[in-house]
């Protein structure tokens, strides 16, 4: 590192270089001090330091990107936006982490199918991870999602009809198991609106991982109580249960299984610094689930790329948009099974799948309005660690061995088909603040394990 960013570092040695630095130069995972959270400074300090980690540690360069690589450039400023938007969280309060686009023009498929322009399909799922779709028949997926969402089941069998993708049993029911009554849809000017473009999210999202997979989606009536009531039904009723949210970190409670289940949450959406409530976030930092990190997805005629998800730095963007979150728990004690040496808490992230605003999913709802193209207007591109979730649960469905699974365990233990994702970080100081974490490896990615993206992301499902 060159001389005048060493004195610039001076005053955060510790918290920026350390909390945020690469692995070593062999790939493994260095030992560090115990993780005790960021280090106070003076707002002048802060500043002065933001701007040398920002500048030593750029985000990865997205020119030469494009539509023919599966990039979607923004056509103006602020067209991103947050399904829920960041607020402050109650004890246990949840909310979802889905980031939509408002500026992109579907354009339809002379035979029907999903328009193109709009964002990733099944096939280009399939293709990316090497998934297999003619497996997972008879296998269930339940997704776990607050309030109501009245097209639900409309919007997904149209979804898929006009993907190709095989008539499967798909039932929305209330958090107790019931088809009815089911919570009210929010008001389309109502906060939590937003659950509604999660649901299709993570209806489509499954259904493109796992074409032959049932679904069962549980709607909660709140984003507290009533998600836990939800989860616990969700274990009731199948092996596979994806949680498309979290919230602060939070000692995991008695409802969580510890073995015969693969339980998959979303690392977040604010990056890994604490600054736009970023760092751990609970479910995912809890032992008994699958946490998922998110990367953004390109495609060359030499195959797919995947590199960390961090759009916050983005001046395409206009603004921040969203980063995969990752963390080292302070409320969750490490498992067994962790082998990293730095967090002495439940590490996040264990895999991740596509999440990126410039990557999305095309999804479909008639609940919303995406686009000024009034036929298609109901396609919508949706990204974020949302997307990232319920992709790695229709995955365990084709893999078929939900009920064997500890957690993240045999993720830990074994892992050499997934795909090393070793580019970028989540941390952009100016919007995220310093990573949340003193342990390295927590906000950078890096050979071998690392909080943003875990152990990679699935080629096949052999390792799953």
């Amino acid at each position: 590192m060159k001389q005048p960013l060493m004195r610039a570092f001076a005053a955060l040695a510790i918290v920026a270089l350390t909390a945020c630095s690469g692995h070593s130069s062999t790939g493994s995972v260095m030992p560090s001090a115990p993780d005790q959270g960021p280090a106070m400074m003076s707002p002048a300090a802060y500043d002065a330091a933001s701007a040398s980690l920002d500048a030593a540690m750029p985000i990865d360069d997205t020119a030469g990107l494009g539509p023919e690589n599966g990039f979607l450039p923004m056509t103006r400023p602020n067209a991103a936006v947050p399904a829920c938007p960041p607020h402050a969280l109650a004890p246990r309060e949840m909310r979802c982490f889905a980031w939509i686009r408002t500026d992109l023009v579907p354009v339809e498929r002379p035979d029907g199918g999903i328009p193109s322009g709009v964002g990733y399909t099944p096939t280009d799922i399939q293709s990316a991870y090497k998934l297999d779709p003619s497996k997972g028949g008879g296998q269930t997926v339940v997704i776990v999602d607050a309030y109501g969402y009245k097209t639900a089941l409309k919007d997904v069998e149209f979804y898929r009809q006009a993907a190709g993708l095989p008539s499967v049993s798909i039932k929305i029911l209330n958090e107790n198991g019931k088809a009815s009554p089911l919570p009210k849809q929010p008001g389309k000017t109502s906060s939590n609106f937003g659950w509604v473009y999660e649901q299709s999210l993570d209806l489509d999202a499954v259904s493109a991982a796992c074409p032959k997979c049932n679904i069962v989606m549980l709607q909660a009536k709140d984003t507290s109580t009533g998600l836990f009531t939800a989860i616990a039904t969700g274990f009731k009723m199948s092996k596979i249960v994806s949680m498309s949210f979290g919230g602060s970190d939070f000692a995991q409670p008695g409802t969580f299984p510890t073995s015969g289940y693969a339980a998959i949450a979303s690392a977040g959406d604010s990056g890994g610094g604490p600054k736009a409530g970023g760092g751990p976030q609970s479910p995912c930092t809890f032992a008994a689930v699958i946490c998922a990190g998110g990367t953004r997805l390109t495609h060359t005629g030499a195959g797919w790329t995947s590199v960390v998800w961090n759009d916050e730095k983005s001046d395409a963007c206009g603004g921040p948009c969203g980063a995969t979150g990752s963390g080292c728990s302070s409320m969750n004690k490490k498992p067994a099974w962790q082998t990293d040496k730095g967090c002495t808490g439940r590490s996040e992230t264990d895999i991740s799948a596509d999440a990126s605003v410039y990557t999305p999913l095309a999804i479909y709802n008639t609940q919303a309005v995406c686009s000024s193209s009034a036929s298609l207007e109901h396609w919508c591109p949706v990204g974020g660690t949302s997307l990232s979730a319920p992709l790695i649960a229709g995955m365990f469905g084709l893999a078929g061995n939900a009920s064997t699974r500890h957690g993240a365990m045999e993720l830990w233990q074994s892992h050499s088909s997934i795909t090393d994702v070793t580019k970028g970080t989540n941390v952009y100081i100016r919007v995220t603040g310093a990573c949340a974490s003193k342990v390295k490896y927590i906000c950078v990615a890096g050979p071998g394990y690392d909080g943003p993206t875990g152990w990679g992301s699935p080629n096949g499902t052999s390792d799953l």
